[in-house]
């Protein structure tokens, strides 16, 4: 960090190049750095001519999606999710069809992989591009495939709660090269060249040398974040899994070499909807922080009024949803205290 202080470069220095460089040995595609997950969103959507038409995202999840949408001029037109990850596949985006739709943009949701193979062949059949919602999900992996690495662009997010922070920051992930390259003219205020050389329109996305320098310093570290986090997951399954009225959320069991999910957070799904609250205040009187993640995006406006398909997955889900404490220096104890007191709170409402 003093060497970047030092050297008077603070944006687009030798910094964000490493980072970009480590970035896509890891993803094994081109990646071009940005401000912010949001902004790879709306990186990826105008690169890929996304500027009017529908993009179907899954309405559980965080409206960023959505928000990155509207920004370039489309729609969001909003899907179902899986009851068996929570993520959308190709049914959910088939029932969402319509003749309008120029994008689909799937969300690894918690860090669970959506089916990107299919996803992929079926929005080729469709002439449609696919922009992959990646924030939640450095580091999962599927049969040695990197999440992010299959869509024609993908957007990675660092803010505070993600598996590496750099306080904010973004990476967009792209098919190709030439792919890249608008991204970057986009992310530079159109910037093609040397001086003031600027073709088209553009932004300021640009991610900064410091901020540059705290994710490049953390990425070797990325592969032990990951492990720890499964550590404390796995215990916390093994203790929930005893406990009556509340079960893990549900995800596709990612196991043996070339697998890995990167657990963003840890959720678990209450039997009702209306103990929720009640739980919450009970753990928070025990000193235990929750969470909740996420109501659907079409509960705010302006998405209330959106064009949406039957979202009864969601609507089902995303009410008993509670998040709890996961962080890499969690300890055993302290999951117990947790899953314990969950317990209790539990038999309370119950």
């Amino acid at each position: 960090m003093d060497q970047v202080l030092r050297s008077l470069r603070l944006s687009g220095g030798s910094e964000t190049r490493e980072l970009e460089n480590v970035a896509s040995t890891t993803l094994g595609v081109p990646v071009v750095s940005c401000s912010s997950g949001t902004a790879g969103l709306i990186l990826a959507l105008r690169a890929l001519g996304i500027e009017s038409g529908e993009v179907i995202t899954p309405a559980l999840g965080f409206i960023a999606s959505a928000h990155a949408i509207r920004a370039v001029g489309a729609q969001p037109r909003f899907c179902d999710v899986s009851n068996e990850s929570l993520c959308c596949g190709v049914d959910e985006l088939e029932a969402a069809w319509s003749p309008h739709v120029k994008a689909v943009m799937p969300v690894d949701l918690l860090g669970v992989p959506a089916p990107m193979v299919e996803i992929m062949e079926w929005a080729k059949s469709k002439g449609v591009a696919v922009i992959e919602d990646a924030c939640e999900a450095l580091g999962t992996q599927v049969d040695g495939t990197a999440c992010g690495s299959l869509a024609d662009a993908a957007s990675f997010g660092f803010y505070p709660n993600k598996i590496l922070t750099m306080g904010e920051g973004g990476l967009v992930a792209c098919r190709d090269r030439a792919l890249a390259e608008r991204v970057r003219r986009f992310a530079n205020q159109g910037r093609v060249g040397p001086g003031f050389a600027f073709s088209g329109e553009g932004y300021n996305f640009r991610l900064t040398e410091i901020q540059a320098a705290l994710g490049r310093s953390q990425w070797s570290g990325l592969q032990q974040r990951l492990e720890d986090r499964e550590k404390c997951a796995r215990q916390y399954l093994d203790r929930i899994r005893s406990v009556p009225g509340v079960r893990p959320a549900p995800a596709p069991e990612l196991t043996g070499n070339g697998q890995m999910r990167s657990w963003f957070a840890f959720v678990v799904i209450l039997d009702q909807a209306s103990w929720r609250d009640a739980v919450r205040q009970r753990l928070s009187e025990a000193g235990i922080e929750t969470g909740i993640y996420f109501p659907p995006i079409t509960d705010y406006s302006p998405y209330d009024e959106s064009d949406r398909a039957d979202l009864s997955v969601t609507l089902d889900f995303s009410p008993r949803m509670l998040t709890l404490p996961l962080f890499p220096d969690l300890k055993e104890e302290e999951i117990d205290e947790v899953v314990s007191e969950l317990g209790l709170a539990l038999e309370f409402v119950r």
